[in-house]
């Protein structure tokens, strides 16, 4: 066993062309998470009438 005949896990090659897939997976997931964030911040509490019993209570 020389070390010369060690492989390698992957090579230039194969690096090169994940990297569409990888860019293409990277602005999915940004444009998910996008939706996901502004949606949650645009997201108001609920009103309730005065006296339910969901209201919070007056300290």
């Amino acid at each position: 066993m020389d070390s010369k005949f060690i492989k390698k896990p992957f090579s230039r090659r194969s690096f090169l062309k994940g990297l569409p897939l990888a860019a293409i997976g990277v602005v999915s997931f940004g444009a998910i998470g996008g939706k996901v964030i502004s949606s949650a911040s645009k997201r108001q509490p609920p009103v309730f009438k005065k006296g339910s019993i969901f209201t919070p209570k007056e300290s």
